[in-house]
């Protein structure tokens, strides 16, 4: 019998690391002596980064696909994470990918309508940024995000795509990275502000998740997020989808962002974990010992 120690933690050949709580909720995303969020996950709260579904009727509903308020069974085993459930008839899988090749990490989600009627259905990645020491993230992440810069870009075959700069040297290197969806992201934001608003800290749902379209604008506030909103899917009965999103991280990116940064979108998605057959696997290459987790009672079957 093997009892795994949470937080979970893989680390791809690039030097890319990833620490998963058992509530499948991220807890920090490392290369090297920069952390790539900009908060970090706990097994009470989860953390700001993760994935959601909506469905798309008479009102939107939505719901996390990680931390503890995902209705899923969170898997923790020597191919890496996955998360499965199901929730208003779409049944959903959910695997956590690092690239082997690339500091590069991939979610890919498996969609299934189980009901009797066609299902409208969306999802929206957000990940909080920070591309900065540690230490300097912790003593203050709001003057951290003050120096991240956003630049929106549109990629001919994925869509929308955000380059995301660490403008503030950090060691005299600029840290870099580019977020966007493996299908193709009709639009996005910059920061919490504009996905929360004011509606989470009163206990209702993010302002983005209620809306029909993410307002696509650069909005620098001091809580740097990258919200990327994938197109909109029709499910019939029975029908399956694949969606996913990816994350590429540069450790030195010395000029400003520019349309020449898609070459690294190219490269993400040339990925061999970006293909389905990756999807399929749900492969990381890393190793970690069995264990199921139940979210939210947190309660393992080892």
């Amino acid at each position: 019998m093997t009892s795994q120690v949470f937080p979970a933690r893989f680390e791809s050949p690039p030097g890319l690391s990833v620490q998963v709580n058992a509530n499948g909720s991220i807890r920090r995303i490392d290369h090297g002596d920069i952390i790539l969020n900009l908060f970090l996950g706990t097994e009470i709260e989860g953390g700001p980064a993760n994935i959601y579904l909506r469905r798309h009727a008479a009102s939107i509903e939505s719901i996390p696909l990680l931390g503890p308020r995902s209705p899923g069974v969170v898997h923790i085993d020597e191919h890496g994470v996955s998360i499965d459930g199901e929730w208003k008839h779409v049944r959903f899988h959910v695997s956590l990918v690092l690239a082997q090749s690339s500091p590069a990490w991939l979610w890919h989600v498996a969609l299934e309508n189980t009901g009797t009627s066609a299902a409208a259905v969306d999802l929206i990645y957000a990940q909080d940024l920070a591309l900065a020491h540690y230490g300097a993230v912790r003593m203050n992440e709001y003057y951290v995000s003050q120096y991240i810069d956003y630049t929106p870009l549109t990629h001919a075959q994925c869509g929308a795509v955000l380059a995301i700069r660490q403008n503030l040297p950090m060691g005299g290197r600029h840290p870099w990275a580019v977020v966007g969806s493996l299908g193709n992201a009709v639009s996005f934001v910059t920061d919490a502000l504009q996905f929360h608003g004011l509606a989470t800290r009163a206990g209702a749902v993010a302002e983005g998740l209620r809306a029909t379209r993410l307002p696509g604008k650069r909005h620098q506030h001091e809580h740097s997020m990258a919200v990327i909103q994938d197109a909109q899917l029709r499910l019939g009965p029975g029908a399956m989808a694949r969606r996913g999103f990816f994350g590429w991280f540069e450790k030195d990116h010395p000029a400003a962002s520019s349309p020449a940064d898609l070459t690294f979108v190219d490269q993400a998605l040339a990925l061999p974990e970006a293909t389905t057959a990756a999807q399929e696997s749900g492969h990381s290459g890393v190793g970690a010992a069995s264990v199921t987790v139940q979210v939210p009672s947190l309660s393992a079957s080892i």
